[in-house]
């Protein structure tokens, strides 16, 4: 079995996460297949870095192949699909929902989310028609299409029209890199971020149906002396950003900081260890992988009870309506303080993110990929 992958899009935040995550994992499958990855110049040697480590199967050889083709252009369309057929692939399998017009060979399409066409008006002007066009399009032309959840799958039937059977189920994983971190090595991270002590934490993009607006209202609902700092990953803000213009106009600004860029695993998983609390109050999601990310560091998590969250998080979570502003003004206070309610939320957190590894996700693409093949 000859597997193409289209891994241009190795920088793109949770796209990028699975794709470095999942090659890895498939690599450390037993059996004979060959992977390929359609690699963005500037991400050339990254796959083979990544994956590696101490107590895990070595990693199978992966061919890479060097593609220039801009993401959403139409050049994609036929210098990916040319790329895959030099390369003899068997199978093309596309982890985001454009799939090359010029390939019309089997093909596997995940799509994460819809959320541009579920929330149509939170994002700029033809963003829903041009995701429900182009995600439709792949997954009609795909034998079959991967969802990351039963949220996710339920919204590529309603909304794309995609039937049910042709649809699976493959949840994302957790790195074991996600742990609790010690004091020390918290400490010093924090030291080397300038960041404060037993914050809140949100971490992901903060496009409008992250809804991060509410964080910053709930806090402004607390009382001055309660309120906790709230570090966002990423890099600063800037001062004309709506985020920014609404924590100046709440009197916010010097309560927010934030992690800056390039965190990987290890970092990461210290940005989580040091936090308080990890809130996640979107208005949508396909899976979300922070909160269980958080899990497995030891956190409490309130999240959104909105999209796939319920589902993923199960009963670890405290979960709220997302646009209950008074509700999440209250519960941060409580969780901040409560420990009869933190200490079995850190326990049943744990356990469950136990249950999401990216070898399951990977054994269960490994399934797809033959079912797609066998026309099954």
């Amino acid at each position: 079995m000859n597997i193409g992958l289209d891994a241009r899009k190795l920088g793109d935040g949770g796209i990028g996460t699975y794709i470095r995550n999942l090659v890895a994992a498939l690599r450390r499958l037993p059996g004979e297949r060959r992977f390929v990855a359609f690699v963005d110049p500037r991400d050339s040697g990254v796959l083979d870095t990544t994956g590696e480590s101490s107590g895990c199967p070595p990693l199978r050889p992966l061919a890479e192949v060097v593609v220039r083709a801009a993401k959403y252009s139409i050049l994609e369309h036929f210098v990916v699909a040319r790329a895959a057929r030099r390369a003899a692939v068997d199978l093309f399998h596309a982890p985001h929902y454009t799939l090359p017009l010029g390939w019309t060979g089997p093909a596997v399409v995940t799509i994460h989310d819809l959320t541009h066409v579920r929330l149509g008006n939170y994002f700029p002007a033809g963003a829903a028609a041009y995701a429900r066009i182009v995600a439709g399009a792949a997954a009609r032309r795909a034998r079959l299409v991967i969802a990351v959840s039963e949220h996710a799958k339920s919204d590529v039937v309603r909304m794309l029209g995609i039937p049910a059977p042709r649809v699976r189920v493959v949840p994302n994983g957790v790195s074991p890199h996600f742990r609790g971190r010690s004091s020390a090595d918290v400490a010093r991270f924090a030291r080397e971020r300038s960041l404060p002590t037993d914050y809140l934490l949100y971490v992901g993009a903060r496009k409008r149906h992250k809804n991060l607006q509410l964080l910053l209202r709930a806090l402004a609902l607390m009382k001055p002396e309660s309120r906790p700092p709230l570090v966002l990953s990423g890099s600063p803000w800037r001062p004309t950003e709506p985020l920014a213009r609404l924590a100046q106009q709440l009197g916010l600004a010097t309560l927010v900081h934030f992690a800056g860029p390039s965190l990987d695993d290890r970092e990461l998983s210290c940005l989580y260890s040091g936090a308080a609390l990890y809130v996640h109050p979107s208005l949508a999601e396909g899976f979300g992988l922070p909160p269980l990310e958080a899990m497995a560091c030891g956190v409490p998590v309130l999240a959104s009870s909105s999209g796939s969250l319920p589902e993923v998080l199960g009963d670890a979570a405290t979960l709220l309506d997302p646009t209950d502003l008074g509700v999440w003004a209250e519960e941060i206070s409580a969780l901040l303080t409560d420990q009869a309610r933190r200490a079995p939320m850190i326990r049943r957190g744990i356990e469950r993110a136990r249950g999401f590894t990216w070898e399951r996700t990977a054994t269960l693409t490994l399934e797809v990929y033959e079912q797609a093949l066998a026309g099954t």
